[in-house]
């Protein structure tokens, strides 16, 4: 069973930049790097939209029980969204409670346990995530990032992401190396998945930020992209469960090869 992140860790004294805007780049050049899911054709059904009341975007989120879903934190400190739309708008449940993580902060560019929880008023139709351990992931396997940008719902193609690792000054959060590309604006509370057996995709990380350097003059590079490692906070999320439902429940834990989450 995965340890409860209660504790907030040391801020980085790295001077880093959280970029939150679009690229200027659309069409073909992100098409080489992302398949675009259609109301056909979406492996990642559990991914979902966030709306404001105004009908805006702002973030992404995956379905990790029929009523409840998995976001970022920074995507719900406001507390303005108001619903959640799945397979291309055509399911869209409103919100009835939102929980951000009780140590989530912002401080010296980075954001720390940046994940949260949102509550529907009714159970979706679609199927949950699986969630999976970054534990049982090898240094540069190949990983899936699945979420909602230039208004429409993509998933990055084999190769373009791949898992790094983790760091020391932030253990909860697994580094992925971007290639040609990284995510985006609207990312943000979508998933990263990995397969460790033929078919089966496992949620292992919620999007959180990624980071840019800015050298030779106006020229930006991406240097990582973060996501919070769900594995860490199954405990928090199963608390939150229980205390929103005041019943004895349970989320089925994944064992594979006898090694727990």
């Amino acid at each position: 069973m995965a340890p409860q992140a209660d504790t907030v860790p040391p801020p980085s004294s790295t001077k880093e930049e959280v970029a939150v805007v679009e690229p200027e780049f659309f069409g073909d050049f992100t098409s080489k790097w992302f398949n675009e899911t259609t109301q056909e054709d979406d492996p990642y059904p559990s991914v979902c939209s966030l709306y404001l009341e105004d009908g805006h975007i702002v973030g992404s989120g995956i379905l990790i029980r029929p009523d409840v879903v998995l976001t970022a934190g920074h995507c719900i400190k406001d507390d303005d969204i108001v619903s959640v739309g799945f397979g291309e708008s055509e399911e869209e449940i409103a919100v009835i409670k939102i929980v951000v993580h009780p140590y989530y902060s912002e401080s010296s560019g980075r954001v720390r346990n940046d994940i949260g929880l949102i509550f529907l008023e009714c159970e979706s139709q679609y199927e949950p995530a699986t969630m999976g351990c970054v534990e049982w992931m090898e240094r540069y396997q190949d990983i899936t990032t699945v979420g909602y940008s230039f208004g429409y719902k993509k998933y990055s193609k084999l190769g373009v992401f791949r898992y790094f690792g983790t760091v020391v000054e932030e253990p909860n959060y697994m580094k992925f190396i971007p290639r040609p590309i990284s995510v985006w604006f609207g990312d943000s509370g979508g998933g990263v998945f990995a397969e460790f057996e033929e078919g089966e995709k496992y949620l292992v990380g919620v999007i959180s930020s990624f980071v840019i350097i800015k050298v030779y003059g106006d020229r930006e590079v991406v240097t990582e992209c973060s996501a919070v490692i769900v594995a860490k906070y199954i405990d928090w999320i199963k608390m939150e469960i229980l205390i929103k439902n005041d019943a004895i429940e349970q989320i089925v834990e994944i064992d594979k090869d006898g090694r727990k989450c």
